[in-house]
């Protein structure tokens, strides 16, 4: 309940307690059992049942119907996916993407994509809804593979803090990171689909300014220190939170590949460069304090995406010096990973493979800079210092005045829609004009440029077995798209 229940805000303790006339069902217990043994090591745990063990009495308690409850069976579905034994490489039963879809089509039943009547379980329901969306979202990410869910289908409101009123959640907390996965989502989406239109990138962009001057106090990385008499101010991290550590890993994985780099023999984006380092950072500390065990398999693709942003500094030996440093604490972190997670040893030979090839590339000289931050990219660093940014100095340094702009909080929605404007304004400003239409501008579906073959008759149709040629390149590991997918943001003019 610590470690998974932030993430999936939809099981109260009271719901696994019997007594009072309470029995609590079956199938709900071996999932939250499965997923506190995923993210435990205590001894009572593994000599009481293993995760295998949980996992095959929650799934033959869906199959047989025996809960007939269908939000206890959606949200004990949502649980299972702590199970997650294979990577996406794999054709599984077993999967989170399996689950995922199991939960949609179940949750499609119920109208749970529609918003419910005002009653007692409307906040249940909405909180319901918008975690299976989140981990939809997530998943579609690390796998490069479809949503699920089509937000245009579905009305069901955003989710604010009196939903959370008789839960013991922390609702902003959970609000924050919906909105984030919701964001990767959409990215993953335009990404997949070779098409991210400018109104698109603006709203994604918007949304990330939004989220960082919006984010409560409790969960910011950084404050600002109070300065002595005589000294400048200064970003100091705040107090240690696990949860919110989570979170910010999350936002600097979607910087990273908003911003990622051209291709390898071009110069590297610095924001993308110093997400990555943030990333790094981030699971240094995570290392130290053997808390990798508690993440959900997810963080494989995170860790990923960063190590990926890290290698482009390869040709700079004045950035590589200090991003080999953050390379080595992305390749522990995949290591600690893969002993929970399978998924998380392909994406790490992926990266292996990576600086393989980036060895053989030229380096440049040591004082050719890679640049710095363009004015509208510094906005979703500020109020970040860089304690948790080993390459921060070297791409920060004429910015330290600018990380130091104070962070507002709207408390009414008048001031949102009123930021939200500004914003958006802001931003489409300081772009660059499209100098014309781009490769990208004229995208089509897949499916209107594939080759067809004609099919045979059905008379001379021939029965033959299926083999495995038939699923040829149809199923790539974690975050395959994103390696295949390195530089197609770059032929977009801005």
């Amino acid at each position: 309940m610590k470690r998974c229940a932030p993430w999936m805000p939809i099981v109260e303790r009271s719901w696994l307690a019997e007594g009072h006339g309470n029995q609590p069902s079956l199938l709900l217990l071996q999932a939250v059992f499965l997923a506190g043994s995923r993210v435990s090591s205590a001894p009572a745990v593994a000599a009481y049942a293993s995760p295998n063990e949980f996992y095959r009495r929650a799934k033959a308690l869906f199959w047989s119907g025996y809960e007939k409850n269908p939000v206890t069976m959606i949200t004990a579905v949502l649980v299972m996916h702590w199970y997650n034994p294979e990577g996406p490489e794999h054709i599984s039963l077993n999967t989170s993407g399996f689950w995922n879809r199991i939960g949609v089509g179940l949750a499609f039943q119920i109208g749970l994509h529609k918003e419910p009547p005002p009653g007692r379980n409307a906040a249940l329901r909405r909180r319901l809804w918008w975690t299976l969306y989140a981990r939809d979202c997530l998943i579609s990410a690390s796998h490069g593979r479809p949503r699920a869910i089509n937000p245009d289908d579905c009305d069901v409101r955003p989710l604010y803090n009196g939903d959370f009123y008789e839960s013991t959640a922390d609702g902003p907390m959970f609000i924050s990171y919906v909105e984030l996965a919701s964001l990767l989502g959409d990215l993953t989406q335009c990404c997949c689909r070779k098409y991210l239109s400018r109104q698109k990138r603006q709203y994604i962009e918007g949304a990330l300014y939004r989220w960082t001057r919006e984010l409560p106090e409790h969960l910011q990385l950084f404050r600002r220190a109070s300065p002595n008499q005589g000294t400048s101010p200064k970003l100091v991290p705040a107090p240690y939170s696990f949860e919110a550590r989570q979170l910010h890993v999350l936002y600097f994985v979607i910087l990273a590949i908003l911003f990622r780099t051209t291709p390898p023999a071009s110069t590297p984006s610095p924001a993308a460069v110093l997400a990555s380092s943030f990333v790094a950072g981030i699971f240094e500390d995570f290392l130290a304090r053997d808390e990798i065990r508690f993440l959900g398999p997810e963080f494989t693709f995170y860790v990923l995406a960063s190590g990926v942003g890290l290698l482009s500094c390869f040709p700079y030996p004045h950035l590589w010096a200090k991003a080999e440093r953050d390379l080595r604490i992305i390749y522990n972190s995949q290591k600690e990973l893969s002993t929970r997670w399978p998924s998380a040893i392909g994406s790490l030979n992926a990266l292996q493979s990576m600086k393989a090839e980036a060895s053989k590339t030229q380096r440049h000289k040591d004082a050719q800079m890679i640049g710095s931050l363009a004015p509208e990219q510094l906005s979703y660093f500020s109020g970040f210092g860089t304690d948790l940014c080993r390459i921060g100095e070297a791409i920060l340094t004429h910015h330290i005045q600018d990380l130091l702009g104070p962070r507002r909080i709207y408390d009414d929605q008048s001031s949102r829609s009123a930021s939200d404007m500004m914003t958006a304004g802001i931003l489409a400003e300081l772009k660059t004009p499209i100098a014309g239409p781009t490769a990208l501008d004229g995208y089509q579906p897949l499916a209107t440029i594939l080759e067809h073959h004609p099919m045979q008759s059905a008379s001379s149709r021939v029965t033959t077995d299926i083999t495995g040629d038939i699923f040829c390149g149809q199923y790539a590991g974690i975050g395959d798209w994103l390696l295949k997918d390195w530089d197609w943001n770059s032929a977009i003019a801005w």
